[in-house]
């Protein structure tokens, strides 16, 4: 299931992270800094979730072909 989530998690952390940088560059407050970094920390976790979906797939995907082959 967890495969499936994956990527729809990942793309909408890239969004969100996406507009808070670019909502961020808008405004100059304190309010920008912590667009800035909220936006930075919805990028990271997006790339980090969508680099475990990939990983997880491709393993799933190496496994199976192993155990079709045998």
């Amino acid at each position: 299931m967890l495969d499936t989530i994956a990527p729809f998690l990942a793309f909408l952390f890239l969004v969100v992270g996406a507009v808070l940088l670019y909502d961020g560059l808008s405004t100059s407050d304190l309010m920008q800094t912590a667009k800035m970094i909220g936006g930075a920390t919805f990028i990271s976790l997006g790339f980090v979730t969508l680099w475990f979906g990939v990983k997880n797939w491709w393993k799933s995907r190496t496994l199976y072909k192993e155990a079709r082959n045998e």
